[in-house]
């Protein structure tokens, strides 16, 4: 009985990887995840076609300011490849890391809301098709600063960004 049950036990021990192997290529890989109609990885590329950073105090009207330190700096021209990160948020050289929030049908929105950490939002907008979720039109992008003076005075820079 003994040199029946051994044999039989290591035809099993032999059969069951192959079983386990078996079952797992009939499991379907799961779809990705859809942030807005675009996967993790997805890239696109836009040329920066406008630039414009303005600060603005209490009182007075807006006046033209370099780009601040902090926020990123694109230059007309400038060629900006952008990916969709992990959590769907849009990635792109010199810091540029928003949050997705929204499908828009037309666009996807991205926005930083603000936290004690960083108190002010940074908005994007990515023109799509409609029809094939494809990245079409252009990029929107505004980044905003606010720096505490003296006493109760505030200034506020504004960089936009319009990519095609």
């Amino acid at each position: 009985m003994k040199t029946l049950l051994l044999p039989g036990l290591a035809m099993c021990a032999m059969l069951n990887p192959l079983h386990a192997v078996e079952e797992k290529k009939k499991k379907p890989a799961a779809p990705p995840v859809l942030y807005g109609g675009w996967a993790a990885g997805k890239t696109f590329t836009y040329k920066v076609t406008g630039v414009t950073s303005a600060a603005k105090g209490m009182t007075g009207d807006p006046y033209p300011v370099p780009v601040p330190k902090g926020i990123p700096s694109y230059k007309v021209g400038e060629t900006v490849k952008f990916t969709i990160g992990k959590k769907g948020e849009l990635l792109a050289p010199k810091g540029l890391k928003i949050a997705f929030q929204a499908d828009g049908i037309t666009s996807n929105q991205y926005i930083n809301i603000p936290t004690a950490k960083a108190p002010t939002p940074n908005f994007a907008f990515v023109l799509k098709n409609s029809s094939t979720n494809e990245p079409v039109g252009g990029v929107a992008l505004t980044f905003y600063q606010i720096k505490r003076g003296k006493g109760f005075s505030i200034t506020t820079t504004t960089v936009q960004y319009t990519l095609n």
